[in-house]
């Protein structure tokens, strides 16, 4: 193909034609310092992803005659004055110094009037030094190509990282785990509740003709009467698990649709249609916490109602205003302008809020129809002595078990958000892992809650909560693991943005997985007490 337009002068964008490096010190030491760090940068044409480094770190001293010839050279290409170097400091000279690329080159591919491609290649490597002069500039090249707009992705895509036999590996791992578990349930559970059905079941004269060889039962039969009694902290329990069934009903949502679209081809589809989705499944936040509240017996349920409304934006807003107050102290280009935040503003008054109210009083609607299978008795029964740590140790097992599911699929998560030139794109994936994980925590959910009663421990609530939103903390442990062995981050306003990002994917990771844990182990709990004949 032929170029059909070349142009070549100084940028006017942001410097004018020749600038100086300022005197000071300390700017040189920073400048020293990202590009000794290998520091890289994104933008963006015509929402195409371009990656390039600030500099390079030369192992060769200085030759200051040639420093000189260099830059009368370059303003002569570049059509500005010529004349004689800004002298190199004396302690400068014979030592290697840092290079900042001063030039840039893009090449950009059309059909018809749509940017398919964009390639950029820095060049002019100046060394960066105080009062060093910096005359940026760009070169424009534009070819003719007959790839179409809707392929024009494709070469951000890499199968041979995404696509790779581990990450199907991951998928067979997940797999595995998953049936393994729920063979494990199936058997084992299935065949002591045959027994315990068996057993509990009998009739009166069986029961007086087996006295003798019966003798004291103990098991999870004797929890009848207080196994559906209101948990402790009902206010807090009935935000935390309708947040997550809100979470997960967004998740699932956006991850079909990003299957069937590609998000990845657009710029910020992804974070668009989450935004959509949250407001238009606040809905079924409002419906499961107004029916868990009002089936347990909670009071207040308006205030209730307030909590669970601004629980997850709480959370969101406070992580965002330490990471956009850091961003604006350090002048970065990432933070969010205050017309973004109005608006944002504007659509949870007007969307959340109604539709929020909406749920919660169709869920106290739902809850009044539905009654439990065991009558609640007035005074609650002892809890037998357990060893202190019985509690915490199967929280922490029961954590580890989903993690095994995930950790592979976090590595290549985190190397598509931290790394550059990574796009994800395998959707598919995900959406696998996230539906083998959902099982794998059903599962665990279940066993925890078995376990528990059969200790004659009636709390399962929040045992089943906390025994999968456990997860989250192999995850949070994973993602410092991943901080310091697998990038090379440095500085505070990197440390912040990458903890506070990953603190507020693991806080969502245990409120959707300790929902699902829940959902499972009330549908378990309510099935056991619907069969038993209670006394």
């Amino acid at each position: 193909t032929n170029p059909c337009l070349s142009q070549t002068r100084p940028s006017s964008i942001n410097c004018p034609p020749r600038a100086f490096l300022s005197d000071s010190a300390c700017l040189c030491e920073a400048l020293d310092a990202v590009i000794n760090d290998n520091y890289w940068y994104q933008l963006y044409i015509d929402d195409l992803p371009i990656w390039a480094f600030v500099g390079e770190h030369s192992k060769f001293a200085l030759d200051v005659s040639r420093f000189s010839m260099m830059y009368r050279d370059n303003n002569k290409s570049l059509q500005l004055p010529t004349g004689s170097a800004p002298p190199v400091p004396k302690h400068l000279k014979g030592k290697p110094l840092p290079r900042i690329y001063t030039h840039r080159h893009f090449t950009l591919f059309y059909n018809n009037d749509q940017i398919i491609e964009v390639d950029m290649e820095p060049s002019s490597p100046w060394p960066v030094y105080p009062g060093a002069p910096l005359n940026f500039s760009y070169t424009v090249l534009w070819f003719q190509t007959n790839k179409e707009f809707k392929d024009r992705t494709n070469r951000y895509l890499d199968p041979k990282f995404f696509e790779h036999k581990v990450h199907w590996f991951s998928i067979v791992n997940s797999f595995m785990l998953c049936l393994f578990l729920c063979a494990v349930v199936a058997i084992i559970l299935m065949k002591t509740l045959k027994r315990d059905f068996t057993r509990y079941s009998a009739s009166e004269a069986e029961e007086l003709e087996n006295l003798d060889g019966v003798g004291d039962e103990s098991g999870w039969k004797q929890v009848n009467g207080d196994v559906f009694r209101k948990p402790d902290h009902l206010a807090i329990f009935t935000v935390v698990y309708a947040s997550g069934c809100h979470l997960a009903c967004t998740v699932f949502i956006v991850l079909i649709f990003a299957i069937c679209n590609s998000y990845y081809a657009s710029r910020g589809a992804t974070a668009g249609s989450f935004v959509i989705a949250y407001l238009c499944t606040v809905i079924v936040g409002g419906y499961e916490g107004g029916r868990i509240f009002r089936m347990f017996g909670g009071q207040q349920w308006k205030r209730t109602m307030v909590y669970q409304c601004l629980f997850m934006p709480g959370l969101v807003f406070l992580s965002f205003i330490v990471i956009n107050t850091t961003a604006i102290f350090y002048r970065a280009t990432m933070t969010v302008p205050f017309k973004t935040i109005f608006i944002i503003l504007i659509l949870f008054l007007a969307v959340c809020v109604p539709l929020h109210t909406v749920g919660t009083l169709l869920g106290r609607r739902a809850a009044s129809e539905r009654s439990f299978p065991c009558r609640v008795h007035h005074l609650k029964r002892p809890i037998p002595t357990k060893h202190w740590a019985f509690t915490p140790i199967m929280t922490m097992v029961a954590g580890i078990v989903p993690f095994g599911c995930l950790f592979i699929e976090m590595y290549f998560i985190l190397s598509a958000v931290w790394s550059h030139n990574k796009i994800y794109y395998v959707y598919g994936f995900m959406f696998a892992i996230l539906v083998l994980l959902c099982l794998v925590i059903v599962c665990v959910s279940i066993t925890c809650t078995y376990i528990l009663l059969n200790a004659e421990d009636y709390r399962w609530q929040w045992q089943s909560y906390l025994s999968c939103a456990a997860t989250s903390l192999y995850v949070f442990a994973y993602t410092i693991h991943y901080f310091y062995n697998s990038t090379q981050m440095s500085g505070f306003l990197q440390t912040v943005y990458y903890f506070g990002t990953s603190l507020n994917f693991c806080i969502g990771l245990a409120l959707f997985c300790g929902s699902l844990g829940f959902i499972g182990a009330s549908k378990f709990v309510f099935l056991i007490y619907s069969n038993i004949k209670a006394e």
